[in-house]
């Protein structure tokens, strides 16, 4: 019998899944493939046990009972490892099998397997000898495994994937266009819509979930998407890459607003499709089921009709309409409009909505306590919350809302005042551009634009909440002191939460300044061209569907075997993964002229220990060709999250 040592394996891990199958045609069967199954052929490598698939031919990793292994870190056939434990002294593994526990005293030396003879192309591997084996990496879009084949360069491309085309010369099927609003011509240009995902599914595209949800970038977004792009500040896109033939499908989405097209769609050419515009009904696609408080001085409903929601959508709730409007104090939808308590005074009737604008009722009204606490929980479930000018009632007094800015209510109000957008991130840098782009300022370096009614309600805000816009220095003021204030800011929630799911918007002024109160909609709506004003809460609803992002990655930089000075056998990154730096060529072995890490013959190797490294996670080279595990971090904690190498920590 063989004598088989103590297997040491190369640990990798395959974080990416191709969105775009690049045109391979191929179909994938189940049956052939190359896994090892705990027997030793005569040659000394694994035997074969075929072939594991998942859904659609994808490779699953298997186990170590599926394997038949109990020791020893090995191969999961998808480019990955795992870890089937260790063995009890006298047994060694490898010792009764591949990768099983065994003793042996016949003082036969081991045979190391190569990847030729394990059939495999891709990924770790061990040479059955305590040795490593890197059988190379795939070129996109095949990856490890991903055609169902353990260990084997492959793809799984299903569906509108078998579509998809090589061009000549490096050419590609091209779709372009630019994503608008849907405004009609009463109120003047359709204005252009950044940052909208723009893509093909290449499966079902599911119904939205009703009521709020805590979902952030990427959740809401369904069908297998195989290509994708997203606009520009212009609202342009090119999504390359795209299938051909007839009624391709195209998803147009921002947050919950959506919609659905297809295309007929020729290989290897670049078409323009022009302006496509985002949905004005229901009939044309998904609109975020809204609910409006009407204000007396502020007719925040009339910025969504003149971005090209139809009239017949704003109904009183229960009515059929994507927007429900209650009786603040302004406007009506009918003769039954519930009061504003009907909407904040239960959770059960708040959480039906995706998003809620609460615009200004032309005075400082008190709010009940438990309509406080109710839209509090709204938020950080996942709500969108608008709030305008005296509606701060809904903030400065409702903890934790009343710790995102420094309040000094009632300050001052002021007819007209020029307001700096701030750029020093990158959401007010587009959203300058933005109002550059539709006509909106009076002034480009600095991005400045006139704005009518503000009011003077709080002096600063508080990270990580979002400052977008301030009055000038040179604004004539009667009463405060400060040379500057802040007319506009965001922020997600749950308030200072590693996780959020919703988000508040506030505007210190108003978006459409008209009197409203006792008018049937869309009566209060002026005609005409959007103002300046008008726009910027345009582009602001936009934002408030926009995705909330997931919570912060981990902070940890991996390490090269380079920047480690280690020239051969395994090593850590730093970030608990486990990196190959090379074998040493016979007759030297690794850590063989007694430095560790370093090929050499004639000395003796000393094991380095996790303590005298100083690490207390991840898996790392001993700087004798084998590996040393310093421990497991507990979640949320990650090994160098925290930017410490070698120590379990998470972003702050």
């Amino acid at each position: 019998m063989k004598k088989l040592l103590a297997g040491v394996w190369f640990s990798a891990v395959l974080a990416l899944t191709a969105v775009s199958c690049g045109g391979d045609n191929g179909t994938t069967t189940d049956g052939g493939g190359g896994g090892p199954d705990g027997t030793v052929s005569n040659d000394g490598s694994p035997k074969d046990t075929g072939t594991i698939f998942g859904d659609g031919g994808g490779c699953v990793p298997r186990t170590c009972a599926q394997l038949g292994y109990n020791c020893g870190t090995n191969p999961d056939g998808c480019g990955g490892t795992i870890d089937c434990g260790t063995c009890t002294a006298p047994a060694y593994c490898g010792g009764g099998g591949f990768s099983v526990c065994g003793a042996s005293s016949d003082g036969a030396v081991c045979t190391p397997t190569t990847c030729q003879k394990l059939g495999y192309n891709c990924g770790p591997a061990g040479d059955g000898c305590g040795g490593l084996l890197s059988c190379g990496t795939c070129t996109t879009p095949q990856t490890c495994g991903g055609g169902g084949q353990p260990s084997v360069c492959g793809s799984s491309c299903i569906n509108l994937c078998n579509q998809q085309v090589k061009c000549d010369g490096g050419g590609s099927t091209t779709l372009t266009g630019r994503i608008v609003a849907g405004t009609l011509s009463t109120y003047g240009t359709a204005d252009p819509v950044p940052n909208v995902l723009v893509y093909v599914p290449n499966g079902t595209v599911q119904a939205f979930t009703k009521g709020v949800q805590c979902n952030q970038c990427g959740a809401d977004v369904s069908g297998s998407p195989l290509v994708m792009t997203n606009t520009a500040v212009d609202g342009t896109f090119s999504l390359s890459n795209v299938p051909v033939g007839s009624n391709i499908p195209v998803v147009v989405q921002l947050g919950r607003w959506r919609r659905q097209l297809t295309f007929n769609v020729s290989a290897c050419v670049t078409q323009a499709l022009g302006d496509i515009h985002m949905p004005r009904n229901k009939s044309e696609g998904d609109i975020p089921f809204t609910a409006i408080s009407t204000g007396a001085l502020d007719a925040v409903e009339c910025v969504l009709l003149k971005m090209g929601v139809d009239a017949a959508e704003f109904t009183v709730p229960g009515g059929g309409g994507r927007i429900e409007m209650y009786d603040g104090n302004g406007a009506i939808a009918g003769a039954n409009d519930p009061p504003e308590s009907s909407l904040t005074g239960t959770t059960t009737v708040l959480d039906q909505y995706d998003q809620t604008f609460l615009p200004c009722w032309g005075q400082p009204v008190t709010k009940g306590a438990t309509d406080l606490s109710n839209l509090v929980s709204y938020a950080n479930n996942g709500g969108r919350v608008f709030a305008t000018h005296y509606s701060y009632t809904w903030l400065f007094q409702n903890p934790p809302f009343s710790q995102t800015a420094v309040w000094a209510v009632n300050t001052a109000g002021y007819s007209t005042v020029t307001s700096t957008i701030i750029t020093s991130f990158s959401k007010g840098q587009t959203f300058a551009q933005w109002m550059q782009l539709v006509g909106g300022l009076i002034n480009v370096s600095p991005p400045e634009m006139t704005i009518t009614a503000p009011r003077y309600d709080f002096s600063s805000v508080v990270s990580p909440a979002i400052e977008w816009m301030y009055a000038n220095a040179g604004t004539a003021k009667p009463g405060p002191a400060n040379p500057q204030f802040p007319l506009h800011y965001t922020f997600d929630t749950p308030w200072k939460q590693p996780t959020t799911c919703g988000r508040v918007i506030f505007s210190d002024f108003h978006v459409a300044n008209v009197a409203s109160t006792g008018l049937t909609f869309p009566a209060e709506c002026t005609s005409g061209s959007m103002t300046p004003q008008e726009k910027a809460l345009e582009y602001m609803i936009w934002d408030l569907a926009s995705c909330v992002p997931p919570p912060p990655s981990p902070s940890c930089t991996p390490l090269t075997c380079a920047q480690q000075n280690v020239q051969c056998g395994p090593a850590g990154d730093g970030c608990g993964n486990l990196l190959n730096c090379g074998p040493c060529v016979a007759p030297q072995t690794c850590g063989g002229g007694g430095q560790s890490g370093k090929c050499g013959t004639g000395g003796t190797c000393t094991p380095i220990t996790c303590s005298q490294l100083g690490y207390t996670c991840g898996q790392w080279g001993d700087g004798c060709g084998n590996i040393i595990d310093c421990g497991a971090c507990t979640s949320p904690d990650t090994c160098g999250g925290g930017g410490v190498t070698g120590q379990c920590g998470q972003p702050k």
